[in-house]
């Protein structure tokens, strides 16, 4: 079994890389997934099965992801970050994310992800 810091690490390199089928093996079959942003406010995912289904053509391409701090108890963790972004069109942006999840036996069963995007 791997330590809660083992599996935060493993999720968000294969989530940077866009290793997106390898991410999703880590996500309960029932995984709750809250996304707030400003621009588009909360979405949510309720199932690997809905997940799957997302369309991801309006999503930034994630050039670079720097972690500034991760907090981790027991089966709960946080990542706090900057992310490099690209548009569709080229134009680079900046965006301040941090990501909660919570466990159960090495799956992600719940995560709120809440990001704040930098455009000038």
């Amino acid at each position: 079994m791997a330590t809660t810091k083992e599996l935060i690490e493993q999720i968000n390199r294969l989530f940077t890389e866009n290793r997106m089928e390898a991410f999703m093996d880590y996500l309960a079959e029932d995984v709750v997934w809250d996304m707030y942003t400003a621009s588009s406010g909360r979405t949510t995912f309720n199932g690997k099965a809905e997940l799957s289904q997302m369309d991801g053509s309006d999503m930034p391409e994630h050039t670079n992801f720097q972690f500034s701090t991760i907090v981790i108890e027991g089966d709960r963790a946080s990542v706090q970050g900057l992310s490099t972004n690209k548009k569709a069109d080229g134009t680079e942006y900046e965006s301040n994310f941090c990501d909660i999840y919570q466990f159960k036996d090495d799956k992600v069963v719940r995560m709120g992800s809440y990001v704040v995007d930098n455009i000038k």
